[in-house]
C-alpha cells in the first residue's frame, strides 16, 4: 500500500498548492488565529496562540476528511459483489476529474464553491476546529477533484481501515504545509510570492495523477 500512501500524501500536498487554497492562506491564518495579515508579518503575534488555533482547525478538517474516506471504503464494501464494475466506472470519472483540473476542459458544477456564510470569528479552541471541518466541506474547483479521486479509490479497498489510511494520509499532506506556513508566517508570504508561476504546473501533475489513477482503476488493478 506504499504507492497509494504515498499518492495520497502528494494529493493532499497539491491541494494545498492549488491555485484556491495557497493565495488565501494568509486569510486562513489570519482568520483561525485572529491576528491580522500585518501583525503576523511583522511577527507581533505569540507562536503558542498561532500553533494551537491551527492545530485545532488542522484536526477539524482531518476529522471530516477521515469520515469521508471511511464511509467511502464502508459503501465499497457493501458493493463487493459489483466491486470490479464499480471500480471501472470510477476510474473513468477519475480520468474525467484528471482532465478537467488540467484545463483539457471544464464541469460547470465544480467550478463552484460551498460558501458558509454565518461563520464568526473563532473563539477559544472550538472555533477552529469548527472551522476546519466547514473548510473541509467547502467544494473548491481545485480541491474537490483530488479529494473526490481519492475518495472514489478509498471506496475500492476491502477494509474500512484502507479508506481511513488513505484519508489521514491526505490530510497529513495537506496539513503539514499548513502548519508550517503559519508557524514561519513571514518567510512563507515571501515564498507564495514567487509561487504563483507555478500554478499551472501544479494543476497539470495533479491531472496527470489522478489520470494515472483513473487507469489503474480502470483496468482493475490496485495502486499500491
Amino acid at each position: 500500500m506504499k504507492v497509494s500512501i504515498l499518492a495520497a500524501f502528494g494529493g493532499g500536498l497539491l491541494s494545498f498548492l492549488s491555485p484556491c487554497v495557497l493565495p488565501l492562506m494568509p486569510v486562513y491564518i489570519s482568520f483561525v488565529t485572529g491576528y491580522s495579515v500585518q501583525e503576523l508579518k511583522e511577527g507581533r503575534s505569540s507562536s503558542v496562540r498561532i500553533l494551537i488555533p491551527t492545530l485545532a482547525f488542522i484536526l477539524g478538517f482531518s476529522l471530516i476528511f477521515v469520515a469521508l474516506g471511511a464511509s467511502a471504503t464502508l459503501i465499497g464494501e457493501i458493493l463487493n459483489r459489483y466491486l470490479h464494475i464499480i471500480s471501472r466506472i470510477l476510474g473513468v470519472l477519475v480520468i474525467i476529474l484528471g482532465l478537467h483540473i488540467m484545463g483539457a476542459f471544464r464541469l460547470p458544477f465544480l467550478q463552484k464553491h460551498i460558501q458558509l456564510k454565518e461563520v464568526k470569528a473563532p473563539k477559544g479552541v472550538l472555533g477552529p476546529l469548527v472551522l476546519g471541518m466547514a473548510f473541509a466541506l467547502g467544494w473548491s474547483p481545485c480541491t474537490g477533484p483530488i479529494l473526490a479521486s481519492i475518495l472514489a479509490y478509498a471506496s475500492t479497498q476491502q477494509h474500512v481501515a484502507k479508506g481511513i489510511i488513505l484519508l489521514a494520509t491526505y490530510s497529513i499532506g495537506l496539513a503539514i504545509p499548513f502548519l508550517l506556513f503559519a508557524l514561519l508566517f513571514s518567510y512563507a508570504m515571501k515564498a507564495l510570492y514567487r509561487f504563483h508561476r507555478f500554478f499551472r504546473a501544479v494543476e497539470v501533475v495533479s491531472g496527470l495523477i489522478l489520470i494515472g489513477l483513473g487507469i489503474v482503476m480502470l483496468k482493475g488493478g490496485v495502486f499500491l
